[in-house]
């Protein structure tokens, strides 16, 4: 009797050391197994009926935190919150800042960022176009406004997007001048590569952005955020849905003073070039080279490198890695990141918004949170 329990024993201890072994191994493999300083979470187009696009970002971002993600330092969302109620952006940024709260229960709301797009009015919670110290890196924010995305039908968004373009010279120049070289990273709706769009007019102007952001990234780390081409198949060619060109990938740039499928030029990166990740509208055409998955993405700033994930509903998607021009200092690593402390555009209208909004908002958000989790115990979510 003695024997056969001290062979139980031996049995179900060295079961408990393989399988820790396993489990150790699979930690060591996940995604946020290495600690990083700083934590982002990007995604855009949540344009959708309903709440559909909101459902997808709560779902995936849980799925995110149960591999292991931090509480994010800032959520960047690159534009387009609506599909109806005429481009009312503020019944889907609040959404986005209730599930967010359903999923780090702790979490402070204000950390979602949310650009304009050009399916959104400009709306109280917006903050201005402009340059913002976040502690561990900056963040310039362009809205709609300032690149607009069919520059061609107006001999007016030239200007627009010179002026912007001259902005944006303007602040990264004062950093690589005041020896600042912390992470830089551009946030718009409208992107910056030729696409069928652009035959037609859509960021054909993008060239002037472009040069200056390219100029300044043999300095700086740059990474350059978009949204927009979410459908048919304006992205096929650099990956669909779920795209990433890091520095020395050639890139096509649209040539500001003739439109057509073949104007264009091909252009050298210095920065990192990707989009945000499409939480809603997504019908890419899934040819050879491409992808149509809905996916969050994340960033993550270690001393050396920074890391871009992408995640779907069923887990971690894509890594991609880039080497850092500048290698960050223990003072950089050392900080805090920040919330943006300029104010919104309206910031007493947007208080009234949430007062009024977001107790109704919240309550649809932990309905749709208990049908998921019901579906979800029987099989079906």
């Amino acid at each position: 009797m003695k024997k056969a329990t001290i062979k139980l024993l031996s049995f179900i201890i060295c079961g408990a050391i393989l399988f820790s072994g396993m489990f150790g191994a699979y930690a060591a493999d996940s995604a946020f197994s290495q600690e990083s300083y700083t934590n982002l979470v990007t995604f855009s187009d949540c344009q959708h009926i309903g709440p559909v696009a909101y459902n997808n970002f709560g779902r995936i971002l849980r799925v995110m935190k149960n591999d292991g993600m931090p509480e994010p330092d800032a959520l960047l969302v690159g534009g387009d919150y609506s599909l109806l109620l005429n481009d009312y952006a503020t019944l889907g940024a609040i959404h986005l800042r209730e599930h967010y709260a359903s999923v780090y229960k702790d979490c402070d709301k204000d950390d979602i960022i949310c650009v304009q797009g050009n399916h959104d009015m400009k709306i109280a919670a917006f903050y201005p176009t402009g340059m913002y110290d976040m502690g561990t890196y900056c963040l310039y924010i362009i809205n709609e406004d300032d690149y607009p995305w069919r520059q061609g039908s107006d001999p007016a968004n030239e200007e627009i997007v010179k002026s912007t373009a001259a902005a944006i010279e303007k602040s990264l120049n004062e950093m690589i001048d005041l020896g600042d070289r912390r992470p830089v990273i551009l946030i718009t709706h409208v992107p910056l590569h030729f696409t069928k769009r652009s035959s037609y007019g859509d960021d054909l102007y993008s060239s002037y952005i472009f040069n200056v952001i390219n100029k300044a990234a043999q300095t700086l780390d740059i990474i350059f955020l978009f949204g927009h081409n979410h459908s048919g198949d304006y992205d096929d060619y650099i990956g669909g849905s779920v795209n990433f060109m890091a520095p020395g990938d050639t890139v096509l740039i649209p040539t500001p003073d003739k439109r057509g499928e073949d104007c264009y030029t091909e252009e050298t990166l210095n920065f990192t070039y990707t989009n945000c990740g499409y939480i809603g509208f997504d019908l890419n055409h899934n040819t050879g080279t491409s992808v149509n998955v809905i996916t969050l993405g994340a960033i993550r700033f270690f001393s050396d490198k920074l890391v871009f994930l992408k995640y779907s509903k069923d887990g971690l998607f894509r890594t991609d890695t880039v080497e850092r021009k500048n290698t960050a200092s223990t003072e950089d690593m050392g900080k805090n990141p920040t919330h943006i402390t300029s104010q919104r555009n309206d910031e007493e209208f947007w208080a009234k918004e949430k007062s009024f909004l977001e107790p109704v908002i919240s309550f649809i958000v932990r309905l749709f949170n208990l049908f998921y989790s019901f579906a979800s115990s029987i099989g079906l979510g």
